[in-house]
């Protein structure tokens, strides 16, 4: 019965050895000659020089003018990783504030900004845009808030 065993394991090991190198030769028409091609070929469809484009100092104002967004709405004091301004736009939208001088830096204040958004630009506060502030027009400082930080 042993010896029955042994003859079906080794039939068996042979079999599965038989196929293994059968696969082989599936892959018998790749040498390194046609690997060599393929990477030159490779090399060839890589651009040979990258070449930058100037742009004129006006060129680049005027872009930067078009993103340009300006908003009404509240500064607002978060205290949050050692505090932060947002905004908080008339129609709801919440903005980060980079860029916001030490002036306007007053929970409550009513103001008009204009910035740029950055969408792409990610933060820790996790409150909205980030808008990058080129001007500031207060508006209303009635409800400015001393001392009290909101959550």
């Amino acid at each position: 019965m042993k010896n029955n065993r042994l003859k079906l394991a080794l039939m068996f090991t042979s079999a599965l050895t038989l196929i293994a190198c059968s696969s082989d030769e599936e892959n018998k028409d790749v040498t390194m000659v046609d690997k060599e091609k393929q990477i030159q070929s490779e090399a060839e469809s890589v651009p040979k020089e990258l070449v930058a484009e100037p742009v004129t100092q006006a060129e680049a104002v005027e872009e930067n003018v078009k993103g340009e967004v300006t908003m009404t709405g509240s500064i607002i004091y978060k205290d949050l990783e050692g505090g932060f301004y947002a905004f908080i736009a008339e129609d709801g939208g919440r903005y980060t504030l980079h860029g916001l001088d030490e002036t306007y830096q007053k929970n409550g204040l009513i103001v008009e900004v204009k910035g740029t958004t950055k969408p792409e630009m990610m933060t820790i506060t996790q409150f909205g845009t980030v808008l990058q502030i080129s001007s500031v027009k207060v508006l209303d400082t009635s409800k400015v808030i001393d001392n009290l930080q909101t959550q």
